[in-house]
């Protein structure tokens, strides 16, 4: 997968800060919840060559308003 532009990630970050607002507000779609049993059979596979739970890992290295400038 391609490595995403400065200005795309911006962009993104922007856009899924309207989205959340807009979930708080209750317009729109809410924020997706996980499905326990998608997420049971992606922890248990966690040996070798297996992916991890790619949600998670998005979620924990994301910028987080620290790139917005």
């Amino acid at each position: 997968m391609a490595k995403t532009s400065p200005k795309n990630r911006r962009r993104n970050a922007r856009r899924k800060k309207r989205e959340r607002r807009a979930a708080m507000r209750g317009e729109g779609s809410g924020i997706k919840t996980r499905n326990v049993v998608v997420l049971g059979m992606i922890l248990r596979g966690q040996g070798s060559g297996s992916h991890g739970d790619a949600r998670k890992e998005k979620n924990r290295t994301a910028c987080r308003g620290k790139c917005e400038e």
